[in-house]
């Protein structure tokens, strides 16, 4: 791993990180010199709110020695993928929380920045049956293996532009979509095209038209509702996404509330998943995609630390090549989903859910996922058409 990046993530950290970084550290190896660096200090609960909390003094340079080298060794740990999220929470377990609070401080100093139209460019991948002359089989396949087995035939991409622009007087919403963009199809093997072929090589589809199709734009009108983000059942008025509590604890119980409201049968009827960590993970998607503050998205992040079902995995590539963190979440069952994070700007690269439910490695699971989605480009734009430079 490099030097500079290395060094970049230890000049994010706050004094306060740091003294927190130093408990852990404690924690795991209660060495003679950090017992008399702390003695006659406080103890601190690390999940406790701490975005006001003043920085910690250690009692002798010893001590604070001792916290930047423990700060260094856990974020070496964190960057170079060198665990891969054990759930016994030893070494691993700290990784996952040094980066994500690496994370959040990194989001945490980005400015607020205000447009008239909020733009992404996103690649969707999609796993996609091939039409047949046969008729569909009896039996209606129940385990995932057999699902994929019988409709995991082709691997569609294509990307998509979309401007979600706020009109003057801040009432409704302008809506542009351009796409599909970029076009691509594979096949998992050989006897699948073979298949594609003789069916007479029909259109697969993508997101937004058939691989057949040509790009379009459209533009309309329409009521927030179309575009806001979810938060399990719950949709979060595009207008209000920028009102979102900015503190861990104010985010929390925002999130909680919802979750409770959701466990209880929820805005639909649907029931929430029972551990809260895993709510927050799956909510996360549509959080830092839509135009959140810097400090809600740092907020989100530290949530998210506080969770043993999360995990940071190591550095992997997305499927565009780009080199990310990879943060997963976990149940008894299998892996749900993962998030692809840049180390260098915490801003999300990629997020993969494993066709809706847990995968399990009996199952066959593993990194083909139900949905993939790769976020290209975002930022605020001042007219309906502009793209951001970055």
């Amino acid at each position: 791993m490099k030097h500079n990046e290395l060094n970049s993530v230890i000049n994010a950290l706050k004094p306060a990180m740091v003294g927190e970084l130093a408990d852990a550290a404690y924690e795991r190896r209660p060495d003679a010199p950090l017992v008399r660096a702390r003695a006659g200090t406080s103890t601190v609960n690390p999940h406790l709110v701490r975005e006001r909390r003043p920085a910690r003094r250690l009692a002798f340079a010893t001590g604070a020695t001792a916290a930047v080298a423990a700060t260094a060794v856990l974020a070496v740990g964190a960057l170079s993928g060198g665990h891969q999220g054990t759930r016994d929470g030893g070494t691993a377990r700290t990784d996952t929380r040094t980066f994500l609070l690496a994370s959040a401080e990194t989001v945490a100093k980005q400015p607020v920045t205000h447009g008239t139209c909020w733009y992404t460019r996103t690649r969707m991948w999609q796993e996609v049956p091939i039409p047949t002359r046969t008729r569909e089989p009896a039996h209606v396949p129940t385990s995932l293996s057999e699902r994929r087995a019988q409709n995991y035939q082709a691997l569609t991409a294509s990307s998509s532009e979309d401007w979600r622009c706020t009109p003057p007087g801040g009432t409704g919403i302008r809506l542009r979509t351009h796409a599909p963009l970029d076009i691509q199809f594979t096949f998992p093997t050989k006897k699948n095209e073979a298949a594609w072929r003789a069916a007479g090589s029909p259109p697969l589809v993508v997101n937004g038209g058939t691989t057949a199709s040509k790009p379009s734009t459209i533009t309309y009108d329409g009521r927030s509702h179309l575009v806001n983000p979810a938060i399990g059942s719950h949709e979060i008025e595009w207008k209000t996404i920028a009102k979102l509590p900015a503190t861990k604890s104010g985010l929390e119980n925002y999130l909680r509330k919802l979750w409770q409201e959701d466990r209880k049968g929820g805005a639909n009827g649907s029931v929430g998943p029972a551990d809260f960590g895993l709510y927050v993970f799956e909510s996360a998607r549509d959080l830092f995609m839509a135009p959140t503050t810097p400090g809600t998205r740092a907020a989100l992040y530290r949530i998210l630390a506080d969770f043993p079902s999360v995990h940071v995995t190591g550095r992997i590539k997305d499927r565009e090549g780009r080199s990310g963190m990879a943060i997963t979440a976990q149940t008894p069952d299998g892996v749900v989903g993962q998030l692809v994070v840049d180390p260098a700007t915490a801003q999300l690269l990629d997020y993969e859910e494993f066709g809706g439910h847990a995968v399990s490695k009996a199952a066959g699971g593993g990194v083909t996922g139900g949905e993939y989605l790769a976020f290209e480009r975002q930022g605020w734009v001042n007219r309906i058409g502009a793209v951001p430079f970055s």
